[in-house]
């Protein structure tokens, strides 16, 4: 089996969807707008957003636009066709990406007008043709009017328009049969054409790749993120001052110090009748969100008890699906009979297509008319790097006798029961829930990990390596190998049987990094267990490691964030490596930064090729953690080999002597502290940044040239510039994680010192503190 990449399985979707009013026509305000836009790029990883407009709607387009241009995300317009078309040549070089009409009737005036207006601008469309379709449809006629359309949706109802029934069984099935005609030709037209919501039993047999029920349409690039859509339905039925309230609320999680009161009083809340409906409501719109989730079900503790269980779900679910579908080959793919096509479409009943259970939601893609807008067609392209990287993940996996094996007593399930037998690791659920593995191991890149997940079925499967890193990719068959390949520099790829593949991304976690690196500890990872799943041979490819570093022997972990201060890092780093009176093998420098954010990376890259004997380990995040001070610590901890760490900041310069100071008090201490900081004028920073002047070399003469001392500051609370505290405090106490900075420093080391005791003062020891112009750490565009 040679390697390749994948190319009949879809890109996930990026596109978002937000309405400017709600189901009763009340608009919402324009801010408020905004915000939930802002939502769907920062929580929801959106690349593009619909937005659904209405008539007033269209006037705050333009202003959408705007705001969508600051955001670095692409809009397009989503009508009914109702209100007559804008000036969409004006709206098109506002950066509009194109327009979704969804008319009632293609042939109505104002459809035409829309069709006209927007080949006039130049603007692609997608259209949507909605069920029920009248005996005198005429498909040559409709194919006439699409001329130049990019997508055709043929749906059987639309959740954003009131629906019609076709009225009686005559008309039910007169209209599945039009409804597949007009598919077939469209196709056939080199049309992209899709076929929402009709159950699979009733798609022709030509059709089968057009098919769109839920599982297909939320991982389809050209329809919407689940969590986005499932938001808009609730969103909408909101009044306009809630709508701002629940998007506030949404989009403030991470920003604010306040979700922890939210969280204690929610209890509070639920206990008067009172506030029970305005809570209750916030619940059904932020289910989503981890606090509000139920957890799994408790397990069974035995393995014949957790066999017995999966067997009850087995019969419940055919209970549930009834007989034409329990007995149907669709079964695991199609949506059956909801609610929403029985009404539109009565009189229709399912039917059980015999044959072999299709277990993938993509089982029948083939090459078919497909259209990448310009926000989907660039990530079609897979890097010449990562097909010389999956070639290579393959030779050593065929070729090269694995390092070591990890054995099934040496895991289990992280809270969660875990059956093991001699082969394998069982996985259980009976819940729509994420499980992780305990750790597996500890690896430093070159590595190559491999692993087969099968005796059963489950959405997702991969590796985890801490909360911000999940690279995972749909399971579509009953067993799989994966190979997870990460070289010297850190890229990686996925291998799924051979083939390389785009790992998936999922709500409310950050976007997949473009780099792993430092001391990594991977996890297995499993998404939405179909009862029962098993994990094996998991197997370890060590490569050669550049340097090597006694580990065991680190004492202190210097951990610094850095947001494009990399020229300040270079001067931190530089006084760390000319420490005097002390081994400098007990100390690791872990940088935690965005890889290609700033130079960062040719900084570290410098400071090991001149200082071979100081150990850097990077820790890298995706873009969008890049003002997430806090989390990033939390997520580093596990990278830190040292008993002791040391918060310091990207601008603060610390004395020759400072772990010399530190060493000989530490053995009493759990907290230390040096009794303050020295700020520098502009002037003395800029010869420190040119390397006219070493701090090292003249220390005491910087000190006494400080435009200012602050002495023990914040009610002498050891702050974030210098916090040096043991490895257990830190994980006992993590920083809080906000989208800013702002106070988490002080409560850190408030907390520390209430619950550990007060802190061992570095008595007449100071740090000195490059000038930037009073820009905060974190998100400054100045300092690169």
């Amino acid at each position: 089996m040679s390697v390749g990449v994948e190319s009949d399985h879809p890109i996930p979707s990026v596109r978002a969807i937000v309405a400017t009013h709600n189901s009763r026509g009340e608009a919402f305000d324009l801010t408020a707008l905004k915000k939930w836009m802002r939502l769907c790029v920062e929580i929801h990883n959106a690349g593009k957003i619909d937005v659904l407009a209405d008539s007033e709607g269209l006037d705050h387009l333009g202003e959408l636009l705007a705001f969508a241009r600051t955001e670095k995300i692409r809009l397009s317009l989503r009508t009914d066709c109702a209100a007559g078309p804008p000036d969409l040549a004006l709206l098109k070089e506002g950066g509009l990406l194109d327009v979704y009409l969804c008319p009632s009737s293609l042939e109505s005036g104002p459809a035409q007008k829309w069709l006209t207006a927007c080949r006039e601008a130049g603007l692609p469309m997608r259209v949507q043709l909605t069920a029920p379709f009248e005996s005198t449809f005429d498909r040559d006629a409709c194919l006439e009017c699409l001329s130049g359309v990019k997508v055709v949706n043929v749906a059987a109802f639309d959740r954003f328009s009131p629906g019609t029934s076709c009225g009686n069984l005559a008309v039910s099935e007169a209209t599945l049969q039009a409804m597949n005609g007009l598919v077939r030709a469209l196709d056939a037209a080199g049309i992209e054409a899709n076929l929402l919501s009709v159950p699979f039993c009733h798609v022709d047999g030509a059709n089968q790749a057009n098919a769109v029920n839920e599982q297909q349409f939320f991982l389809d690039h050209q329809h919407y993120i689940a969590s986005t859509y499932e938001l808009v339905q609730d969103i909408r039925r909101l009044g306009s001052s809630r709508m701002q309230m629940t998007i506030e609320n949404l989009l403030t999680r991470r920003a604010t110090l306040h979700h922890l009161i939210d969280n204690a009083l929610l209890p509070w809340i639920m206990g008067k009748p009172r506030y029970y409906v305005r809570v209750w409501m916030l619940h059904k719109l932020t289910r989503h969100l981890k606090f509000f989730k139920r957890g799994p079900r408790p397990l069974p503790e035995t393995v014949s008890a957790c066999e017995a269980q999966v067997e009850q779900m087995r019969l419940k679910r055919a209970r549930d699906l009834g007989d034409a579908c329990g007995r149907c080959r669709f079964q695991r793919i199609c949506d059956h009979m909801p609610r929403a096509f029985k009404e539109a479409f009565p009189g229709i009943e399912p039917k059980a297509i015999e044959g072999e259970t299709v277990l993938s939601s993509t089982h029948f893609l083939q090459n078919r008319k497909r259209f990448y807008d310009a926000v989907d067609e660039p990530r079609l392209h897979v890097p010449d790097q990562m097909i010389a990287l999956a070639k290579e993940a393959y030779a050593i996996t065929l070729r090269e006798k694995a390092t070591r094996k990890v054995s099934v007593s040496t895991y289990e399930l992280e809270n969660h029961f875990s059956p093991v037998d001699d082969a394998a690791v069982r996985w259980i659920s009976y819940s729509n829930v994420h499980i992780e593995s305990t750790v597996l191991t500890r690896l430093e890149p070159p590595f190559t990990l491999s692993v087969t997940f099968g005796g059963g079925i489950a959405q997702h499967i991969g590796f985890s390596f801490g909360r911000h890193v999940k690279i995972m990719c749909p399971m579509i068959d009953h067993s799989h190998q994966l190979i997870f390949h990460v070289d010297k520099t850190g890229h990686f790829v996925l291998l799924r049987d051979g083939e390389l593949i785009r790992p998936s991304e999922f709500e409310e976690a950050h976007r997949v990094p473009p780099r792993l690196a430092g001391s990594l500890e991977p996890r297995l990872a499993v998404s939405n267990v179909d009862g029962l799943l098993l994990s094996q041979a998991i197997q370890v490819w060590e490569g050669e490691q550049e340097r090597s570093h006694d580990v065991a022997g680190v004492k202190y972990s210097v951990m610094i964030i850095n947001s494009r201060y990399t020229r300040r890092l270079q001067a931190v780093l530089m006084a760390l490596a000319h420490q005097v009176d002390f081994d400098m093998a007990k100390v690791e420098v872990v940088v935690c930064y965005v890889p290609g954010f700033d130079a960062t990376d040719d900084t570290l890259d410098s400071m090991e090729l001149a200082f071979p004997e100081l150990r850097i380990v990077r820790s890298p995040f995706p873009e969008d953690m890049a003002r997430s001070k806090g989390f990033m610590i939390n997520e580093s901890l596990h990278v830190a080999s040292g008993e002791w760490i040391v918060l310091l900041d990207a601008d603060i310069v610390v004395p020759p002597d400072l772990f010399a100071k530190v060493d000989a008090v530490e053995a009493d201490a759990k907290i230390i502290a040096p009794d303050g900081r020295l700020m520098l004028s502009p002037e003395a920073t800029a010869r420190i940044l040119l390397g006219q002047d070493h701090t090292w070399e003249d220390f005491d003469g910087f000190a006494s040239g400080a435009t200012e001392y602050r002495y023990r500051e914040a009610d002498s609370i050891p702050i974030g510039f210098f916090q040096c505290v043991r490895r257990h405090i830190l994980k006992a106490i993590p920083y809080q994680e906000l989208d800013h900075f702002e106070g988490s420093d002080y409560v850190f080391g408030r907390d520390s010192v209430g619950n550990f005791g007060k802190e061992v003062r570095l008595k007449g020891t100071y740090v000195l503190h490059l000038d930037h112009g009073g820009s905060q750490w974190y998100g400054t565009k100045k300092h690169l």
